[in-house]
């Protein structure tokens, strides 16, 4: 059986490395000419690479998990390292960071990420946003703390429902009702997120972490319910979809410009060095959050292409995960546009 996925040619990576060639989102595309050449596609070998990665900071997690707090460069190297032992492919994420890491996905392609992966995710975010309950208090008048806790319990149910799709009888329906509920759910985050943005005062540190995790768990049900569209080989409602989501991720970003949101943070300083402190950090974290909506824009717009694509060449959804999710030595491959 001829394989759907390839190993990334050598001539793309040079290609990358000399500016020629761009990666936007999953797209490999040409800079002149524009011409899409590739969709890259992350596998289960990324994905276990990248939950042994996140093992080092189950401490910090159990703690609290403070996502923006652990941008250190060390974390950073780590992971950098880590990825070019596995293989030169990788290449093209030299830049990975772990605050987009988390807010965007890995940047590429579909993630294949089993439940075990993504509710780790998710449980890592519910944490945190426990962590910022008084806040998340204040912030919500008139929405209790309570309603994102049944938010995240549905989001979890959704995603242990996708992980078992491939046992059941009926995964058509199944599947469409995950994704619709993920897409409520999300739905249902972003009020919370549009809130603290539009603050014209008094916006903290605390502030920034909690809109970090409330664009984590919207990406996540985007992500999970875009998976579940491709299981079911539900391909023009995912791309569809996925158009639509890429507009919202480029909605909730176009507000958040770094400099005002860091300027916001430091209005409650006392004296100017407090305030070139306080600025200084608030403009780090600022940064990661708009580059990571930003990104989710680009990823999820890459998700259409990618849906298109496959009806193009009459590929099946379900099959193109399967040979993602059974790779077993090579943390990305390539799906050829042609």
């Amino acid at each position: 059986m001829t394989p759907l996925l390839y190993e990334i040619p050598e001539k793309f990576l040079s290609g990358i490395a000399s500016g020629n060639l761009k990666l936007y989102g999953a797209i490999l595309k040409n800079t002149v000419t524009g011409q899409i050449l590739a969709h890259v596609q992350p596998t289960s070998v990324l994905d276990k690479l990248l939950a042994s990665t996140l093992q080092g900071v189950s401490t910090t997690i159990s703690q609290g998990f403070n996502p923006l707090g652990i941008l250190t460069t060390i974390q950073n190297e780590q992971i950098k390292s880590r990825l070019t032992a596995m293989n030169t492919t990788l290449g093209v994420m030299q830049n990975l960071q772990v605050g987009t890491l988390a807010v965007s996905g890995l940047g590429l392609g579909v993630s294949v990420a089993g439940f075990a992966l993504m509710l780790k995710r998710l449980k890592a975010i519910e944490a945190h946003l426990h962590e910022l309950g008084g806040r998340i208090e204040r912030v919500t008048s008139d929405r209790r703390s309570d309603d994102l806790e049944t938010i995240f319990a549905d989001i979890a149910t959704d995603l242990e429902t996708i992980d078992t799709l491939y046992a059941r009888r009926s995964a058509q329906q199944v599947a469409e009702a995950a994704q619709v509920s993920l897409f409520r759910s999300a739905s249902r985050l972003r009020p919370h997120f549009k809130r603290v943005a539009a603050k014209d005062e008094d916006l903290t540190h605390e502030d920034l972490d909690l809109l970090w995790s409330l664009a984590s768990a919207i990406r996540l049900c985007s992500d999970a319910g875009f998976k579940a569209l491709l299981h079911i080989d539900e391909l023009a409602v995912a791309a569809d979809i996925a158009r639509k989501e890429a507009e919202r991720f480029a909605e909730l970003s176009d507000p958040l410009a770094p400099d005002r949101l860091a300027r916001l943070c430091s209005k409650s300083a006392d004296g100017f060095n407090q305030m070139t402190e306080l600025r200084t950090v608030a403009l780090g974290k600022a940064r990661i959050l708009t580059n990571g909506l930003r990104d989710s824009a680009i990823q999820t717009a890459s998700h259409m292409s990618l849906a298109n694509t496959l009806i193009e060449r009459g590929i099946s959804g379900q099959k193109y995960l399967e040979e993602a999710e059974q790779e077993q030595g090579r943390p990305l491959l390539m799906l050829p546009a042609q």
